[in-house]
């Protein structure tokens, strides 16, 4: 019995035990599920998220794939379409998304489309996005082609036409100085001449003709001068004392005679006294301004001095030097022209200097015929108070003397003229002068050639045509565009202007080395470090259309007759360069700025032709006069072939496009030129880069039903989980965004 007690005893302590297991493992079974259950929810989150991630960047990409072809083919651009980018990424998420066709498929991630949202920004039309994309467009081409086509072909002449440049600059400034001095001392002469020439009335009044003796007559003749004044005073002494001496009842004999006399010296002596002063008035005017013109041609002098000493230190023409220096691939660093020729010429203007000794011998000559006047003027008093004495006579002669002497070296032509000799003296400095002007004059009708075929460029076009609404309407779209930017670009203010000729041929030839001196220190800057500009540059002249010069020849013979010519497809490079809205304007521009380069080019070659010729201001004169010789013919070859030699040093192939390539880097206006070819992009694609983005981003909102304890997920969720996703429910939601940008 004790032990079927124990037994059973031991059996209620067994079940008892297994309960107590039982109810252990099912909790612990209860938490490793409820474990297990959350991570599998945590994993499905966890996949989910990456998925929503790929799901907004695909569908960002697939809207963003839809790019205009346009703009990409034509143009290089990337802006999206015009297509909905909400539709296209709608379509994307639905594809993603659809749970395809088969019913015995299980879907782990049962993802649903909440939302989506699409934002295009950052359009083409803004210059941040425009000129980024050229870059990246054009970064390989844009330094190779600049360096090979176009650097290496003017590097090899950078120090002949930087010499070229200085002396042009320095002999043009001595030229227009050497012209004002030696007009001032011409001037200086002239009014000494002139207060010389102020004596000649005084001296008939004196003494006419002169001589060393006078003779007495008697009373009765004509009293002109002094000396006929004292011809006749011992006539009168004696026929005065004998009419005294007759008894005061007799009459007198010489009365009237007598009365002419003395009112003939008296009204003689009353014209001297007149003409004395008139012409101590004249001497004093005219000697103080020919004093103020040497002084004047004085300064001028100095001035010149300094001139020539400036010169070697002109600033400016640092670029021509960086060229030559810089080490670029297929130069072989050879110089052509002769800089040292050009050089020894701008060093002779030394010549052009008139010496101290000769300036200060011309103010003492000055001084010189001062101080003769004033003993001159001594005489003629000393006659005046002479006049009706016994010493008339001498007084007379004395006077006369003086005068002639006066006369002789202050009026009269001959050799003891000093004011001829000090001509002379001049004229045998100036003996280059006539041929120099000559040359000029020859100048000055080949640069009105060149004048007119710009003048006929310029009136053609035909203003109120189809053309000129194509122009109206691009100006439109090009102020648009400076307004979508505005503060960046600016105003759109006036237009580019090419380089002007005018009709003085050293000015058109100061022009033209000032224009060569700014594409020098373009290119420069750029071999230092390449820049946005060369980019937007070389990007003009790749994608978009130049003028045909093989047309201009027909323009210039019948500017009347041409209009489709000058259509805006047909110039669109000269118009993003210089911005006229007229059919000719820019072409006319262009046209006189190649000119302009081919005179800066040819004047080079003129210094080192016409070297020879001594005389640095001809020099100067017949270099410019073969430069623009040369650059008429250079037109002329361009309008027929396109491309010229670029000189006769270089037998290279320059081309019409060549040029616009480096008016494009002289003329910097970045902001202009952008929204000029944003203006060209419109109009020739229709497309408006201002309502384009170039930047997509996407949000979309997905969201998946939770399998297990949505509470406790829920709270790990706030946990594992970012900000912007969160439960609703059973339902977790997921924010995803994604960018894309071309």
């Amino acid at each position: 019995m004790k032990r079927g007690s124990q037994n059973n005893r031991l059996i209620s302590r067994a079940r008892a035990s297994d309960g107590s297991v039982s109810i252990f493992l099912i909790t612990a079974l209860s938490f490793v599920f409820l474990f297990v259950a959350v991570f599998i929810d945590y994993a499905r989150i966890a996949a989910m998220k990456v998925q929503s991630e790929r799901l907004a960047r695909a569908s960002v990409r697939s809207v963003m794939s839809s790019y205009d072809p346009e703009l990409q083919q034509q143009y290089g651009l990337y802006a999206f379409g015009d297509s909905s980018g909400d539709l296209i990424m709608g379509k994307t998420l639905n594809a993603s998304l659809s749970p395809g066709n088969r019913g015995d498929a299980f879907n782990l991630l049962p993802m649903e489309l909440d939302s989506s949202g699409l934002m295009l920004e950052r359009p083409l039309g803004k210059y941040e996005i425009f000129n980024r994309q050229i870059i990246e467009d054009m970064k390989y081409k844009a330094p190779i082609d600049f360096t090979l086509e176009l650097v290496n072909k003017f590097k090899p002449m950078s120090q002949s036409m930087k010499e070229t440049s200085n002396t042009v600059d320095v002999l043009k400034k001595l030229r227009k100085l050497y012209d004002e001095r030696e007009e001032a001392l011409d001037e200086m002469l002239a009014k000494q001449r002139k207060a010389g020439k102020s004596a000649e009335a005084l001296s008939k009044l004196i003494m006419d003709p002169p001589g060393s003796s006078i003779v007495d007559t008697d009373l009765g003749g004509s009293i002109r001068t002094a000396a006929d004044a004292a011809a006749q005073y011992n006539d009168y002494v004696a026929k005065s004392e004998e009419d005294a001496a007759r008894p005061p009842d007799e009459e007198k004999q010489y009365t009237d005679l007598i009365q002419s006399y003395l009112a003939g010296v008296s009204s003689l002596s009353s014209s001297i006294s007149r003409q004395a002063e008139k012409a101590r008035k004249e001497h004093d005017k005219l000697l103080k301004e020919a004093k103020e013109r040497w002084e004047k041609a004085r300064k001028i002098n100095e001035e010149m001095k300094q001139v020539i000493k400036d010169a070697e230190n002109r600033s400016g023409t640092e670029g021509y030097d960086k060229v030559t220096s810089m080490n670029t691939p297929g130069s072989d660093g050879s110089s052509v022209g002769d800089a040292e020729m050009i050089r020894s010429i701008r060093q002779q203007a030394e010549k052009l200097i008139h010496s101290d000794d000769l300036m200060n011998g011309l103010n003492r000559e000055i001084e010189a015929q001062k101080n003769m006047w004033i003993s001159v003027d001594s005489k003629i008093s000393e006659l005046l108070s002479s006049m009706g004495s016994s010493s008339m006579k001498g007084s007379t002669i004395r006077a006369s003397s003086s005068l002639q002497d006066y006369l002789r070296k202050y009026s009269m032509a001959g050799s003891d003229n000093v004011l001829d000799r000090q001509l002379a003296m001049l004229e045998q400095f100036r003996s280059s002068d006539k041929e120099r002007k000559e040359t000029e004059k020859k100048a000055r009708m080949k640069l009105k050639e060149a004048s007119k075929a710009i003048d006929a460029i310029s009136r053609s076009g035909g203003q109120g045509s189809e053309v000129m609404k194509q122009f109206q309407e691009l100006q439109r779209y090009y102020e648009e565009s400076l307004a979508f930017n505005e503060g960046q670009g600016g105003a759109g203010g006036a237009p580019m202007k090419g380089a002007s000729l005018g009709n003085d041929p050293y000015e058109a030839g100061k022009t033209s080395m000032n224009e060569m001196d700014s594409a020098y220190g373009s290119m420069g800057n750029m071999l230092e470090g390449i820049r946005d500009e060369l980019y937007q540059n070389e990007y003009a002249v790749h994608y978009f259309q130049h003028f045909d010069m093989t047309k201009v020849d027909e323009i210039i013979a019948n500017p009347s007759s041409v209009s489709g010519e000058f259509a805006v497809g047909n110039q669109e490079v000269e118009y993003i360069l210089y911005g006229f809205h007229n059919p000719a304007g820019n072409v006319a521009a262009a046209y006189a700025e190649v000119f302009a380069s081919r005179l800066a080019i040819r004047t080079m070659e003129g210094f080192v032709e016409n070297s020879k010729m001594g005389n640095p201001l001809l020099i100067l004169a017949a270099a410019i006069l073969y430069g623009i010789e040369k650059a008429i013919e250079d037109m002329i070859q361009l309008g027929k072939t396109g491309s010229v030699q670029l000189s006769k040093y270089i037998p290279v192939e320059i081309t019409y496009r060549d040029h616009l390539r480096m008016f494009l880097f002289i003329h910097s206006n970045n902001e202009k030129k952008m929204s000029r070819m944003l203006a060209l992009i419109r109009l020739n694609t229709g497309v408006n880069p201002a309502e384009r983005g170039t930047y997509a981003s996407g949000e979309i909102v997905t969201g998946m039903r939770l399998w297990f304890l949505p509470g406790a997920a829920k709270a790990l969720g706030t946990v594992f989980s970012s900000s912007t996703d969160r439960v609703e429910g059973n339902r977790y939601m997921v924010t995803r965004k994604a960018d894309f940008s071309y």
